[in-house]
């Protein structure tokens, strides 16, 4: 029973209460009102008895209600958040200038409650892709139904309390020469994404939105977006590259 059933079960009585008083003969059950003077023994003894119901109806409610009064102080609460606000990149020495052949993003998952969260499972709902920025009809990129494995390849994990999960949500290669056998059509490969729940897809100029779902046994169901624009070009560096690229999280 939530919270919600509670407060409607409180009322009910309320109410039910309400019409018992009103609708009953007034006098029946009427206490006799003696106008006499108490001693103090009896007024304490009063206010004791007073405080002993109003204790035992408390240990009557903990008791119906305690599995839903403890989870109002102890909860899973997840704090879903990327590692870098730009994309991190991946460099290698060629003849001694350091390019760039990747740029990446990580999320992390952090459990920020005060209890563990039991069998988390992350799904990939929804993506679409929008040729450019601003446009509102995209192509819907199939998916799908199974739970995205995490770093041990499991597609279930607990996460403690304080602890944290993380996982690469995207990279963006590099374009590529490549030779034919002749060694005279010299092609170029295209840049790919390889988004966390998706193959490799080729990566087209425009914004790119992934819905995912984080579910856990113990706390309610956690939906994210991920957004990625690109303008199509490709800088070896990041400091150029951020400029083409942005990423951004936004909480559903």
């Amino acid at each position: 029973m939530n919270g919600k059933q509670i407060l409607f079960s409180c009322l009910v009585c309320l109410i039910i209460g309400y019409f018992v008083g009103v609708y009953l003969p007034y006098t029946l059950g009427l206490p006799h009102i003696n106008n006499e003077p108490i001693s103090k023994g009896d007024y304490y003894g009063n206010a004791i008895s007073i405080f002993e119901a109003i204790g035992t109806c408390l240990a009557v409610i903990v008791a119906l209600f305690l599995n839903e009064i403890r989870a109002w102080f102890k909860k899973v609460t997840f704090d879903i958040q990327l590692s870098n606000n730009e994309p991190i990149e991946e460099v290698q020495d060629i003849k001694g200038t350091k390019k760039a052949y990747k740029y990446h993003n990580q999320i992390q998952f952090i459990n920020k409650g005060n209890i563990n969260a039991q069998n988390c499972e992350l799904y990939l709902e929804n993506v679409e892709f929008f040729t450019n920025e601003q446009s509102n009809n995209g192509e819907s990129i199939p998916v799908g139904n199974e739970p995205i494995g995490w770093n041990n390849n499991t597609s279930t994990v607990y996460i403690p309390s304080q602890g944290r999960k993380m996982l690469n949500i995207f990279d963006l290669t590099a374009p590529q020469d490549q030779s034919s056998p002749s060694g005279r059509d010299d092609t170029i490969k295209p840049a790919e994404f390889i988004f966390l729940g998706l193959k490799n897809i080729e990566a087209k100029k425009g914004r790119w939105e992934l819905s995912y779902c984080l579910n856990s046994t113990n706390s309610r169901p956690q939906r994210f977006k991920f957004v990625v624009v690109w303008n199509g070009q490709w800088e070896a560096r990041q400091t150029e590259m951020k400029k083409m690229l942005t990423v951004k999280l936004e909480q559903i």
